[in-house]
């Protein structure tokens, strides 16, 4: 059974003397039933950290597919919670399972932004991001992930040692938007509030 609880129990002494990370803001994280935990994305290190400092949840992710086909690392992405996405297109499989997943009363990572940043700053939220949110309903936790892209950016075979941190804010307001009718325009105003509320936690952590 994937289980962010167990990986944690027997790689603490490994994150804290590589990335000394920290959560801030745990008290936003809902002790129980489904939510996403949306994030910013600056590096492979970014799903593991959010399920690190999120208590005792079992969260999973979308991974991209070629990810799966790693030696290794598929295995303990898979064994991390992880499923498998198509980009470039409607995965009609992968949105499936993330509903699945939400109404099996498990939280999930979302990355907004759909692929890691090239240079450590936010990027534009995507509108898939949006749509799913809006399909789910369910609480939206924003988090702020700090210290990865320095750690572990793009581009680079292994990690280095750096301190990390996930910050998670209040569950986005979002019931205003949940009223309109189901369209694009709508899915990117989901996305830009919760990229704003990302923003937020950024600001905060300066």
């Amino acid at each position: 059974m994937p289980s962010f609880p167990k990986l944690r129990l027997t790689t603490t002494w490994l994150i804290d003397l590589l990335f000394q990370t920290k959560g801030h803001g745990l008290g936003n994280i809902p002790p129980i039933g489904p939510f996403v935990v949306a994030a910013n994305h600056a590096s492979f290190l970014d799903p593991y950290l959010i399920g690190f400092t999120s208590k005792e949840r079992q969260v999973g992710f979308m991974a991209k597919e070629e990810l799966f086909r790693v030696p290794i690392f598929g295995r303990i992405i898979t064994y991390c919670g992880a499923f498998p996405v198509k980009r470039g297109g409607i995965d009609e499989a992968a949105i499936q399972q993330f509903h699945d997943f939400l109404h099996s009363g498990k939280p999930l990572v979302l990355f907004v932004e759909g692929t890691r940043t090239l240079n450590g700053e936010l990027q534009k939220p995507k509108k898939g991001s949006g749509m799913l949110i809006y399909n789910a309903r369910v609480p939206v936790i924003p988090a702020y992930i700090d210290g990865t892209f320095h750690c572990w950016p793009k581009g680079k075979l292994l990690p280095r040692p750096g301190k990390t941190s996930v910050t998670y804010g209040p569950a986005v307001k979002l019931d205003d938007l949940y009223r309109e009718k189901a369209e694009k325009t709508v899915y990117a105003k989901i996305a830009d509030r919760v990229m704003e509320s990302i923003d937020v936690l950024k600001s905060a952590r300066k």
